[in-house]
């Protein structure tokens, strides 16, 4: 028996066809056969082994029985498709995965496998999907599965997140199984099961908590009691057998107690007790409660100094108390009197005293300066571990002089700047109180036999003296060996006064030199790949354990072979800490040994054995790409894509993903997301073969986001035919659901029959924090109304949806919303009843219509092969009427105002026909008719009738005109009785009647045709333009004229005032003659110009025309005198 499978999965946007196919044998299938459809099979539909209830997570099959009787027997010639659904949702979902149909042993049998994931009852529905039978007759159940801890939600009782230390806590677990699914009630965990412990926002450890008491509430959670003890702003991690729980850490806040006196505690400033005299003893009050909390605020202490010698009080004039941190008093006075005191802190009222009280101090003589004094030597810089080094004090007093102290006043603080390595020093008095000096390098030598500096060591709270430590001097020798390296500071105290202005020296300790017998190797790997570039690490230190640096140059590799040709090798480079790595890559196969060497010294261990075998030895995991959808569950195994060479390969070890549960079934893994989780997570595994090769992949997981789900919409709307509806705002119900608050999505609407637009608003539909809608057109056909923005955003907007049909229609129509994402699409759909409006019927007819030639009945008035313009009537209500058209009637006329009309009409209309004869103006009921196939002719001044627009057009179509006249009048009246959008049966789609009328102009006679009238009022405006032309010319030339003789009379009346002064000069010009000299002419000139009598513009012209003046000078003018004898010649 051999079969294929397809199983059909439908996601809630779209649907993955997985089809089953069985057959006996493959030869048994034509080609034909694969698209074989059942018309009506018969099946049962069972669970296995009569199972209804299951625990999420286990496997639940249905048996499905196919009957012979359906196929006549013949099973394996038909091919059946069957999927499931649950809740309306086929195939993989949130409620059910891993859908898979197979074929039984029996060949009548079809299987189908899947997993539930979430709790409830649900009916299963079993579909064949080629012919569409159904079968809804299974029911299960699923309860919760095993806890499962990464997947349970841990919340506080109280919403402030607060409790004192020293109080109840409670915390609340929201248990899960590795589904998502609530677990209200199991059997009650041990206290051992959730381990609770506190860490500090810089993830130290804070606390670990014993559980009081471990049950479940009546609200189904499970309750977790503990007492917190160590206040502070806090992370509580909880776990669960070994699994952090989903939400972990939870930040809260302890807060302290109330004051313990008795457990409160202080300490000396600077860690000293020996005050100089005069100066100011300064020490820290420490308020703690119950647990050793800081109390912060200010409490009222009291104190009591003692002298040690004579057990009575001393007074105390300037005590003091301030706080100056979180629970931290300072209390202070000045000290006046030497010698040994011993002070009290206490509470009078109580009568408690703080710890450890009383606190003893001394007050010694001294005259130290704290900025006088100072400190010189390499050792204040430098060091290295393991070597003495040292640096000089100097004490001196305010005006520079030595200030001796005894040796035990010198404090010499040298500590690590992490706080964590504490250096002691040995102090060694240089210059005694009576100028004895002993060098840097013979205090030792000189020493010897002098009864001042004895020989001996002497130590008090991590100092060593070399002498008495009750010797005084104003230079003491400090000197330290660091065992650690690293950064270090040097505090500097004589008695209580700080030198250095209470600076610290900072020192830098440096790593001593390699010790053999520590250093070594410390990572290599015993079997390794031939061709495969390699690593080994040494790690370098010096005797106290610390990174020896930069001496990469010193290490070396050896291989314990004669032909060094098998490998390749590069030299060693430094890493961190002291780590240093080389590299090695092995030819040939093989056993073979290295060791390593540092300065021709070689490290433990050595030999280091390896062999070198082929790649294919070892297992390799390949890593793998796995996607699953929200909310939904995905089983997958890991190791198919992994090689082994002999094919044998586990899961030795895996991760735990931080955003799904991981479930391990074998080779299989089953991952689910956390509800509410889309994004990338993973997790690693690692496989091992039969020789215990072991190989580390990564499974990396997609979360997708599934496309916008639509979680409200109208079951239907109700609009009316033409109108936006709603005429305000937009349509309720609309609502889109989807995961990722912050990514832009796209929603397009669209109507069949009408389209989608959002109503104005004034309100500026933005998200405060910078979300913007944009919408425009879009779709095959630019239709569609297309809005991307954010989720909360296209929320708003759906509340502005309206709908306008098409021009006309009524009836049923859809709004169609497909919701996209990067993912895929969801889609829609919502009914649209568009309720209709009476719209008045409309006639197409021309102004003017030239009759074509005078036939045996008349003129025909509108002829198809002729006429290019319409002629007819339409009433829009009929485009979508519901019903049979011929029940949409109208009442339809026609008439002449002179003439005969002659038309041919159906007999069924001979009822509702009324005619107007040429005597009469009445309308008249049809008496007589004569039939002819059905359709008979009438002829008379008017026609009505009651009918169809069809055979209100038939009429016009076969239309007639009988008339003597050359032109008339023809009226055409339609009524649509006022029925619209529903049968004449319907009473409440009646609405009052609607009518329409046109007039139409016969003609028998062509009137001028537009091209004709374009050419004669071409040719009228072509002859005004000329007109106007020549007008213009004419206006032009008269201009012209007119102003050539105004010219001429002022040339005239110049010339005859120059001829009556020439005559009047007769005499003076027979004096001239034609050889005057020039000289006479100019003298002449000069003597008139003198007189004055005339202007300067008119002494030209008062010359003779026979002569011109130039200049300062005459000339005789030759032309003028031509001149005058040709006029007197006219004259003559």
């Amino acid at each position: 028996m051999r079969g294929s499978v397809e199983v059909f999965y439908r996601m809630p946007w779209f649907a993955i066809w997985i089809v089953l196919s069985v057959s006996a044998t493959a030869d048994d299938f034509p080609s034909e056969g694969f698209r074989v459809k059942v018309s009506q099979p018969r099946f049962a539909v069972s669970w296995l082994d009569d199972r209804s209830i299951y625990q999420a997570g286990d496997a639940a099959t249905v048996r499905i029985k196919l009957l012979d009787n359906s196929f006549n027997g013949n099973l394996s010639t038909v091919k059946l498709y069957f999927s499931v659904s649950v809740c309306w949702q086929k195939g993989n979902s949130s409620y059910i995965s891993a859908v898979f149909l197979y074929v039984g042993e029996d060949s009548s049998f079809y299987n189908i496998s899947f997993t539930p994931i979430r709790v409830g009852e649900f009916s299963l529905i079993v579909v064949e999907d080629f012919s569409g039978v159904s079968d809804s007759s299974l029911h299960f159940r699923v309860i919760a599965g095993h806890i499962y801890p990464s997947a349970c939600l841990p919340s506080w009782n109280n919403v402030a997140e607060e409790v004192v230390a020293g109080m109840k806590a409670f915390l609340l677990v929201f248990a899960k199984d590795a589904f998502g699914n609530n677990i209200s009630s199991m059997e009650v965990p041990s206290k051992d099961y959730f381990i609770l412990s506190a860490t500090y926002q810089n993830g130290s450890l804070a606390e670990n908590f014993n559980l009081l008491s471990c049950t479940w509430n009546e609200l189904g959670y499970f309750g977790i009691e503990f007492i917190p003890t160590i206040a502070g702003s806090l992370l509580l991690h909880i776990c669960g057998d070994n699994q952090t729980l989903n939400g972990s850490p939870l930040p809260f806040l302890v807060k302290p107690g109330i004051l313990n006196i008795s457990n409160s505690i202080a300490r000396w400033k600077y860690e000293i007790n020996s005050l100089q005299i005069f100066s100011k003893l300064e020490i820290f009050i420490y308020q703690k409660d119950q647990f050793g909390n800081s109390v912060p605020g200010f409490y009222p202490f009291d104190a009591r100094v003692v002298q040690k010698e004579t057990g009575l009080s001393v007074p105390v004039a300037d005590l003091s108390f301030e706080v100056v941190a979180y629970g931290v008093q300072l209390l202070s006075f000045a000290v006046s009197e030497p010698g040994e005191f011993a002070l009290t802190i206490f509470k009078t009222k109580l009568n408690e005293s703080i710890s450890n009280a009383p606190y003893p101090f001394s007050v010694f003589v001294g005259y130290c300066h704290g900025l006088n004094s100072f400190a010189n030597g390499s050792g204040l810089i430098k060091s290295v571990a393991g070597r003495v080094s040292y640096f000089t004090v100097f004490l001196k007093d305010a005006y520079w002089n030595p200030s001796p102290v005894e040796a035990e006043k010198l404090y010499v603080q040298i500590f690590s700047r992490n706080g964590s390595f504490v250096v002691g020093p040995i102090i060694f008095p240089l210059r005694s109180i009576n100028g004895t000096s002993h060098g840097p390098f013979t205090g030792f030598r000189e020493s010897m036999g002098n009864t001042e500096f004895a020989v001996g060591m002497a130590s008090k709270k991590l100092r060593t003296f070399i002498g008495r430590s009750t010797i005084q001097a104003s230079e003491f020798r400090v000197t330290y060996i660091p065992e650690k390296s690293g950064d270090y500071e040097i505090l500097l105290f004589c008695g209580n006064i700080p030198l250095n202005n209470g600076s610290s020296y900072f020192m830098k300790a440096s790593s001593g030199i390699v010790d053999i017998s520590k250093s070594r190797v410390v990572n290599f790997q015993s079997k390794v790949k031939k061709l495969e570039q390699l690593e080994v690490f040494v790690q370098l230190v010096d005797s106290y354990w610390n990174f020896v640096s930069s001496l990469e140059a010193y290490l070396n590799l050896h291989f314990q072979e004669k032909n060094n040709s098998h490998f390749m090798r590069t030299d060693f480079l430094e890493n961190k800490d002291g780590l240093y790595v080389g590299y090695y890559t092995p030819r040939d196969l093989g056993n073979y040994n290295i060791c390593i060497s540092f300065a021709e010294k070689f490290l433990d261990p050595c030999p280091i054995e390896f062999h070198v075998y082929e790649s294919k030895y070892f297992p390799e995991a390949k890593n793998d790409s796995i996607s699953v959808w929200e909310e939904e569950s995905v089983i997958f195994d890991v190791l198919s894509n992994d090689y082994a060479l002999e094919g044998q390969l586990s899961v030795v070890e895996f991760s735990k993903p931080h955003h799904g549960s991981l479930l391990q079934y074998g080779r299989m893994f089953r991952y689910t997301p956390f509800k509410g989780y889309f994004g990338n997570d993973s997790f690693t595994y690692t496989i091992s073969d039969v020789n215990n090769n072991v190989d580390l992949g990564t499974a990396f997981i997609s979360v997708l986001c599934k496309p916008p789900q639509f979680s409200s919409l109208p079951l239907h709307l109700n609009v009316t035919e033409d109108v936006m509806s709603p005429q305000f705002g937009g349509f309720p119900g609309f609502e889109i659901m989807y995961s990722d608050s912050e990514e832009n999505i796209s929603l397009a609407i669209n109507a069949k029959f009408g389209s989608v637009y959002l109503a104005p608003t004034h309100i500026d539909i933005s998200e405060p924090m910078g979300g913007m809608l944009s919408f425009g057109r879009g779709g095959r056909k630019g239709k569609d109304l297309v809005l991307t923005g954010r989720i909360g955003i296209i929320n708003d907007a759906l509340q502005l949806i309206q709908y306008l049909s098409n021009e006309n229609f009524y009836g049923e129509d859809i709004i169609s919303l497909y919701a996209t994402n990067i993912n895929g699409v969801q889609d829609s759909h919502v009914p649209v009843m568009v309720k209709p409006i009476n719209d008045p019927p409309i006639i197409r007819v021309p102004k003017l219509i030239i009759l074509g030639n005078d036939a045996s009945d008349g003129f025909q008035i509108f002829d198809k092969q002729r006429d290019a313009f319409e002629f007819s009537v339409v009433d829009t209500d009929i485009f979508h009427y519901p019903g049979n058209r011929s029940h949409l009637k109208v009442m339809f006329s026609i008439e002449l105002n002179d003439g005969l009309l002659s038309t041919t009409l159906p007999v069924h209309l001979i009822k509702t026909i009324e005619l107007k004869t040429k005597s009469s103006n009445q309308w008249q009921p049809l008496q007589t008719y004569v039939t002819i196939a059905n359709h008979f002719i009438m002829k008379g001044k008017g026609v009505r009738f009651k009918g169809t627009i069809a055979d209100s057009n038939n009429a016009m179509q076969r239309l007639f005109y009988q008339g003597a006249g050359l032109d008339a009048m023809l009226t055409i009246t339609i009524n649509d009785l006022g029925n619209y959008g529903c049968s004449s049966s319907c009473t409440d789609m009646v609405s009052f009647p609607l009518s329409a009328e046109a007039t139409v102009k016969l003609i028998k006679r062509r009137p001028l045709s537009s091209t004709m009238a374009f050419l004669l009022g071409s040719a009228i405006f072509c002859e005004i333009a000329m007109l106007f032309l020549l007008g213009g010319s004419l206006l032009f030339f008269i201009c012209k004229c007119m102003n050539a003789l105004q010219k001429e009379r002022k040339i005239s009346s110049s010339i005859t005032k120059a001829i009556c002064r020439e005559e009047s000069y007769d005499s003076e010009n027979e004096k001239f003659s034609a050889s005057t000299s020039l000289s006479f002419a100019r003298m002449h000139f000069r003597e008139r110009s003198r007189q004055g009598i005339r202007s300067d513009e008119s002494q030209e012209s008062e010359l003779p025309l026979s002569y011109q003046a130039i200049g300062d000078y005459v000339q005789y003018n030759p032309s003028c005198i031509e001149m005058q004898r040709l006029r007197q010649h006219g004259n003559d």
